[in-house]
C-alpha cells in the first residue's frame, strides 16, 4: 500500500510538502468551531452522535472526542490543539463523566484556555444536575474518591476547580430545557451554538493572512494621534483585494483614541441613489455628534453643516468604496471641517479619485504573495488549515487560477471545505475555474453560488438586489412565510462567507458578491428585463412599468423604485401598470402614490416599502394585502387619519410595521387588524403623543421600538404581550414606567432600554416580575434618583447600565443578581457601593469612572471565583484598594486615573493588560515585576512618583509607557531594554534630567514640556521609529544620531532651541516636519525631502539660510 501511495513522488518533494504543511499549520487559526467532550458509554449512541451529525449538517466544523480511541496518560498535542483552536467547547456531563480521567483532563484544559482567551464553554447536563457537578455529589462523589486513589491531590483539586468554574457558566440542562426529550434538546443546543458562532462573523473576518505589515504601514502614516493637524490616507486597490478589511482593522485598532467615529460603507452604491450623498452627509454628522440624523435638502446644506458642526470633534472616519471625487468633496471637502487630531481613511478602486483630491498618502494594496494566498485558501478549505497530500497539488492549482484575490480564495476555499475528502469535486472545481480567465472573479464566485440549495440561492439573490444594510430580523419573517428556514439558510450563507451580519444586526455582502447576484438575475434575460425575477435599478423598473411591451405575464417577483426621479413630486403609479405583475412579492416605492383599482393585481405581495409616502386623500382601492408580511412607511407623511389605513385592515399576516420618522403621526392607528404583528417600529416619530390602546391585543409582538418619540409622555398598557422580548423607550418624555404594572404579562421581556428619558424619576417595584430580563439600561435618566429594592429579584439580569443618573446608592439586593456580568454607573451621583456587590461572582465589568462623590471601599468579589475583567474607578474619591485585589486573576484593565485621594496601591494581579494610575496623593506604588502581561502603563499626575516603580524590566509585553506630570528625575536604563515597547510618551515631567537608554522597538517617541532635560541618548538604533516629537523641552539643543532614524516620517521639534539637525537630509521617508528656527545655525537642504507633504517653521531672528540645492 505504501509503495502505491509514494509512486511518482520523490523524497525531496515529500520533504517540501511536509515542510509547507508545517508552516501552514503554525498559523492555522481555528481548526474547529466546536469541541465535544463526553464519556462514550454514557451518551454516545443516544445523544452525542445525534448532536455531532446535526452540527455537521449545519456546516459547523466539530471535533468529536472519544476516550476509547486514546492511549497513554497525557492529552496528546492533537487533542490539545483541537481544544485551543475550537471556538466553543461542549462538555457533556453524564453520571459517569467524572470517572473518566480523560474527560476531567479535557475540562481542565478548556478552563485554562478560557482563562487565557475568549474561548467559550457551553456545558450540557444530561442525566445529572448542575448542582451535582458543582459540588461533586451523587455519582461524582464516588468517582472522585477513585480518582484520589490514583492521582495526587493537586491534580484532583485542579479537576474539581475546573468543574466548579464550568458549572457557573450558562449551560443547558436536559430536564429543564426539553423535559428529557433528546430531539428537542439537541435543537436547542444547535440553536445556541449557531447564535454564539455568529458573533465571530462581525465586521472583520477572524482568518487574516498577510495583513499585519499593511496595518503597521497604515498606522505609521496615521498614528500620530496627538498631532493637532487633520490627516488623511487613501487605500487603493482592485475590488475584493481586502481594502475594506485592512481599513477596518486599522480603524478598530485606533478607535479608542478618538472622541468620535464614523464608518460610511459602500459610498459608491449609496451615492448613486436619489439624495444618496445628502444621506451620507447627514449620517456623518449624526455619527460624529452622536445625535439623530436629519435630512439635508441638498449637498450644499450638508456641506454647511459639516463645516460648522464637526470642527471641535476629534474623530476617526472611514470612507469606504469611494469612486468619484465629488463624493469626497461632499464628505471631506476641507480638512478644516474636522477637529484637531482627526484621521480620515479612504478606500477606493480608482486612484485618480485620490489624485484629484490631492491625497498625499496613498497606500496601494497589492495581491497576496503566492505563499500567503496558499495559506489563506488552506485555512478556509481544510479543517486543520493544511491540505492532505492528494489535494496539495490541486490546492496550488486552484490558488493560481483564482489569481490570489483574497475574496475569491476565501469563498472558493469555504465552498470546498465540506468536500475535502472528495478529490473528484476538487478536480471538477478546478476544471470549471480554468474555463474562464482567473481574473473574472464573478465567475469564480458563481461556483459557490451554484453549490447552494434553491432556498439559499433565493435568499442570496434577495439580499444582493434589495436587502444589503437591512436588519436581518425584519427580513426573516418574509422568507419564513415562503416556507424557507431563514435561521439555518442565513447561517449557511455566513459560514460560506457569502454574507456577513454587522454588529448592529444588518445584512452585509461584499460588492463583488452583490454584483455577482445581480448579474445572475440579469442573465435570466439580458434583453427583456420583464422576464427577470428582480428589478432593483429604478430606471429599468420604471421602463418596465411604463412601456409594458410584453405579451402575457412576466416573471418579475420584486421591483424597487427607490431613488427614481419622478417629474412630479407626488407621482401616481396607475393600477394598469401592474396588470401583468401577478407574481410580485416585493415592491419598494419612494415618494410616489398608487392610484386606481388593484383588485386581483398583487395577490402575493409580501413586502411593501412605501417610504416618504404622501398622505394621498384618494388612496388605491381593493389593494390586496392579505399576504403582506412587512410594511415600511418610514419617513412618510401619514397621520392617524390617513385613508390608507383602511386598506391595511386585510393584512392579517403582517409581522413587521415600520413607521419610524413619520412626523405627521400624533396618534397611532388601530392595531387590532394586525394580530400577527411581531415588530412595531415607531422610532423618531417626534410628534407622537399617544399609542392606540389596541396595542395591548398584539399577543405576538416581540419588539416595540418607540425610541426618540420626544412628545410621548405615557406608555400604553401592554396587556397580553406575552411574546414581548424587547422594549425600547429611549429618549421619550415618560416620567414613570407604568407599563411595568403589567409585568405578569411581560414574563418574556429580555431587553428594557430607557436611556435619555430625562423626566423618568421612578422605577416601580413591580420590576421584580421580569424574571427573564437580561438587559436594563437607564443611561442619562437625569431625574432618576433611586432603584427599587426589588431589582435584586431580576435573577436573569446580565447587564445593568445606570450611567449619568442621579442615583446615589444601589440597593443591597443587587448582590442577588448572580448572573450580572456588566455594571455601569459611571458619571452618576453614586456615593458608595453596597457590600453585597462582592457576591457577584460573574461580574466582569464595573465602570464607576466619573463618580466624583464615590468614596469608601470598593466591594468586589475577591478570589478564585471572581470573573472581574475590567475595573474603572477614574476620577472618584476612593482612598484605597484592598490588598486582596491581587487575587483577581482575570482582571485585564484597571483604570485609577484622577483618583486624588488615593495614597497607596497594593500589588496587582499578573493578568493585567492595561494599568492607568493618577493622583497627586499616591505615595506608594506597586511592584511591577509580576505584571508580565501588561501592554499599557500610564502614570498621570502622580507628582510623588520620583522614580519608575521597581520591576519594570520584567514587562516584556509592554507596548505603551506614558509618564505625564510626574516627579521622576531619571528614566531607568531598563526601560530601554523592553523588547516590545512601541510608544514612549513623557510629558510635563519637569524634574526629568536624564534618559539613559531608549527602547529600540519604539515606533513613537514624545518628550514634551520636560524643562530640565538637557540631552537625549543617541537614538540611531531606533530603526522602526516613525514619530519623534520634542515639544517645548527648553534645554534640548541637539538630537544626536538623527541620520540613523531611517524610518522616521514625522519630526516635531517646535519650541525647542535646536541648533542643528545633522543628518536630516538622510531621512528619505520624512513627510512632516515642524521645527523651531530661532537657534538654528543653518538650514537644511529642503529639496532633499521629496515626500515632504507638511512643514511648519517658526523663527524670531534673521537667519542666513543655506541655498536650496
Amino acid at each position: 500500500m505504501a509503495s502505491v501511495m509514494l509512486r511518482g513522488l520523490d523524497l525531496l518533494v515529500l520533504l517540501a510538502v511536509a515542510l509547507i504543511l508545517v508552516l501552514v499549520n503554525t498559523e492555522a487559526g481555528h481548526e474547529y468551531e466546536v469541541f465535544l467532550s463526553f464519556r462514550g458509554p454514557d451518551s454516545r449512541e443516544e445523544f452525542t452522535d445525534n448532536l455531532y451529525h446535526r452540527l455537521k449538517d449545519a456546516g459547523v466544523q466539530t471535533f468529536r472526542d472519544d476516550e476509547e480511541l486514546r492511549v497513554g496518560e497525557e492529552i496528546g498535542p492533537e487533542l490539545m490543539r483541537a481544544i485551543k483552536q475550537s471556538k466553543i467547547s461542549i462538555p457533556i456531563f453524564s453520571k459517569g463523566y467524572a470517572s473518566s480521567k480523560w474527560c476531567l483532563k479535557e475540562v481542565a484544559e478548556m478552563v485554562k484556555h478560557k482563562d487565557e482567551t475568549k474561548h467559550m464553554i457551553l456545558p450540557i447536563f444530561l442525566d445529572v444536575t448542575p448542582n451535582e457537578v458543582q459540588h461533586q455529589t451523587g455519582s461524582y462523589t464516588e468517582a472522585f474518591a477513585r480518582q484520589e486513589e490514583k492521582y495526587n491531590f493537586k491534580t484532583v483539586q485542579e479537576w474539581r476547580d475546573a468543574l466548579q468554574k464550568v458549572v457557573k457558566l450558562k449551560g443547558l440542562e436536559l430536564k429543564k430545557e426539553a423535559n428529557g426529550r433528546h430531539g428537542e434538546f439537541i435543537k436547542k443546543v444547535l440553536a445556541r451554538v449557531l447564535i454564539s458562532l455568529k458573533k465571530a462573523y462581525l465586521d472583520v473576518n477572524d482568518i487574516l493572512v498577510g495583513i499585519d505589515h499593511h496595518v503597521e504601514a497604515i498606522k505609521m502614516t496615521l498614528l500620530e494621534v496627538d498631532e493637532t493637524g487633520v490627516q488623511i490616507v487613501g487605500i487603493w486597490g482592485m475590488g475584493g483585494i481586502g481594502k475594506t478589511t485592512l481599513a477596518k482593522v486599522v480603524y478598530n485598532q485606533l478607535l479608542d483614541q478618538f472622541e468620535s467615529s464614523c464608518f460610511l460603507n459602500d459610498i459608491r452604491e449609496t451615492s448613486s441613489q436619489h439624495k444618496g450623498l445628502e444621506y451620507l452627509q447627514s449620517k456623518l454628522v449624526a455619527d460624529i455628534l452622536n445625535c439623530e440624523r436629519d435630512d439635508f435638502a441638498n449637498t450644499d446644506e450638508g456641506t454647511k453643516q459639516l463645516k460648522y458642526r464637526l470642527r471641535h470633534k476629534k474623530a476617526i472616519i472611514l470612507l469606504d468604496d469611494v469612486d468619484r471625487v465629488d463624493q469626497l468633496k461632499a464628505l471631506a471637502g476641507d480638512l478644516a471641517w474636522f477637529g484637531p487630531g482627526s484621521r480620515i481613511i479612504i478606500t477606493t478602486r480608482e486612484k485618480k479619485v485620490l489624485d484629484l483630491f490631492q491625497v498625499s498618502d496613498i497606500y496601494e494594496l497589492t495581491l497576496l504573495s503566492a505563499d500567503q494566498a496558499f495559506e489563506l485558501f488552506c485555512r478556509h478549505a481544510f479543517i486543520k488549515g493544511l491540505p492532505t497530500p492528494d489535494l496539495y497539488g490541486l490546492s496550488w492549482d486552484i490558488v493560481r487560477t483564482t489569481g490570489r484575490l483574497p475574496l475569491a480564495l476565501e469563498v472558493i476555499g469555504s465552498s470546498l471545505s465540506t468536500s475535502s475528502g472528495r478529490k473528484e469535486i476538487w478536480q471538477g472545481t478546478l476544471k470549471q475555474l480554468k474555463k474562464k480567465p482567473h481574473m473574472m472573479v464573478r465567475d469564480t464566485l458563481r461556483i459557490s453560488y451554484d453549490g447552494l440549495d434553491h432556498e439559499q440561492q433565493e435568499i442570496f439573490l434577495d439580499i444582493a438586489c434589495f436587502f444589503i444594510g437591512t436588519d436581518a430580523r425584519i427580513v426573516k419573517p418574509m422568507w419564513d412565510d415562503r416556507d424557507f428556514f431563514p435561521e439555518v439558510e442565513i447561517e449557511i450563507l455566513l459560514l460560506k462567507s457569502l454574507i456577513r451580519i454587522t454588529g448592529d444586526g444588518k445584512l452585509w455582502m461584499h460588492d463583488q458578491l452583490r454584483d455577482l447576484g445581480r448579474e445572475i438575475v440579469e442573465q435570466e434575460n439580458y434583453k427583456e428585463p420583464w422576464l427577470r425575477s428582480r428589478l432593483w435599478h429604478s430606471e429599468v423598473a420604471m421602463r418596465v412599468l411604463e412601456r409594458q411591451p410584453w405579451e402575457g405575464k412576466t416573471k418579475v417577483e420584486a421591483i424597487s423604485l427607490e431613488g427614481y426621479q419622478f417629474r412630479l413630486e407626488d407621482h401616481c403609479i396607475e393600477d394598469d401598470q401592474f396588470m401583468h405583475l401577478t407574481n410580485l412579492r416585493i415592491l419598494q416605492l419612494e415618494k410616489a402614490s398608487l392610484c386606481g383599482n388593484f383588485e386581483r393585481l398583487l395577490p402575493d405581495l409580501q413586502w411593501l416599502s412605501w417610504r416618504f409616502c404622501n398622505s394621498n386623500p384618494t388612496p388605491p382601492t381593493n389593494l390586496d394585502l392579505k399576504n403582506l408580511i412587512v410594511l415600511d412607511l418610514s419617513r412618510s407623511m401619514v397621520s392617524e387619519d390617513w385613508a390608507g389605513w383602511s386598506l391595511m385592515k386585510v393584512a392579517r399576516k403582517l409581522k413587521v410595521l415600520d413607521l419610524k420618522g413619520c412626523l405627521q403621526l400624533r396618534k397611532t392607528p388601530d392595531f387590532s387588524a394586525f394580530p400577527a404583528l411581531e415588530r412595531l417600529i415607531l422610532r423618531s416619530c417626534h410628534n407622537l403623543a399617544s399609542i392606540d390602546p389596541s396595542i395591548e391585543k398584539l399577543s405576538a409582538l416581540v419588539s416595540l421600538d418607540i425610541r426618540n418619540c420626544t412628545n410621548l409622555k405615557d406608555l400604553p398598557r401592554l396587556g397580553s404581550m406575552e411574546a414581548l422580548t424587547e422594549l425600547l423607550v429611549d429618549g421619550t418624555s415618560i416620567r414613570e414606567l407604568h407599563v411595568l404594572r403589567d409585568t405578569d404579562k411581560l414574563g418574556n421581556l429580555e431587553t428594557l432600554s430607557a436611556n435619555n428619558c430625562k423626566l423618568l424619576a421612578q422605577i416601580p417595584d413591580s420590576l421584580k416580575c421580569l424574571k427573564k430580563l437580561k438587559l436594563l439600561s437607564l443611561d442619562n435618566c437625569q431625574s432618576l434618583g433611586a432603584l427599587p429594592d426589588s431589582i435584586g429579584q431580576l435573577t436573569s439580569l446580565v447587564e445593568l447600565s445606570l450611567s449619568g443618573t442621579q442615583i446615589r446608592r444601589l440597593p443591597d439586593s443587587i448582590g442577588n443578581l448572580t448572573l450580572l456580568t456588566v455594571l455601569k454607573i459611571d458619571h452618576s451621583r453614586m456615593t458608595c457601593l453596597p457590600s453585597t456587590l462582592a457576591n457577584l461572582e460573574n461580574l466582569q465589568v464595573l465602570n464607576a469612572s466619573g463618580c466624583v462623590d464615590l468614596e469608601g471601599e470598593i466591594p468586589i468579589n475577591i478570589g478564585s471565583k471572581s470573573s472581574m475583567r475590567i475595573l474603572r474607578l477614574a476620577d472618584t474619591k476612593i482612598s484605597s484598594l484592598p490588598t486582596s485585589i491581587i487575587c483577581l486573576h482575570q482582571l485585564k484593565i484597571l483604570d485609577l486615573g484622577g483618583c486624588q485621594r488615593l495614597e497607596a496601591l497594593p500589588n496587582l494581579p499578573s493578568s493585567l493588560i492595561s494599568l492607568r494610575l493618577g493622583g497627586e496623593s499616591i505615595r506608594i506604588f506597586p511592584n511591577l515585576e509580576n505584571l508580565i502581561n501588561l501592554k499599557e502603563l500610564i502614570f498621570l499626575g502622580c507628582r510623588q512618583l520620583v522614580e519608575v516603580p521597581p520591576g519594570i524590566w520584567n514587562l516584556s509585553k509592554l507596548e505603551k509607557l506614558e509618564l505625564s506630570n510626574t516627579g521622576i528625575t531619571t528614566l531607568p536604563e531598563q526601560v530601554g531594554t523592553l523588547p516590545h515597547l512601541r510608544e514612549l510618551r513623557i510629558r510635563k515631567c519637569l524634574k526629568l534630567k536624564c534618559l539613559l537608554k531608549l527602547p529600540p522597538s519604539s515606533y513613537e517617541l514624545e518628550i514634551s514640556f520636560c524643562s530640565s532635560l538637557t540631552r537625549l541618548p543617541n537614538p540611531s538604533n531606533l530603526n522602526n521609529l516613525f514619530l519623534l516629537r520634542m515639544y517645548k523641552s527648553s534645554k534640548i539643543t541637539v538630537i544626536p544620531g538623527l541620520r540613523g532614524l531611517t524610518s522616521l516620517k514625522r519630526l516635531d521639534t517646535s519650541l525647542c532651541p535646536i541648533t542643528r539637525l545633522d543628518g536630516l537630509e538622510r531621512l528619505d521617508f520624512l513627510s512632516y516636519l515642524h521645527i523651531e528656527l530661532s537657534q538654528m545655525e543653518k538650514l537644511p537642504y529642503l529639496s532633499k525631502w521629496r515626500r515632504l507633504s507638511g512643514m511648519n517653521a517658526s523663527y524670531r531672528r534673521k537667519l542666513r539660510p543655506r541655498p536650496v540645492a
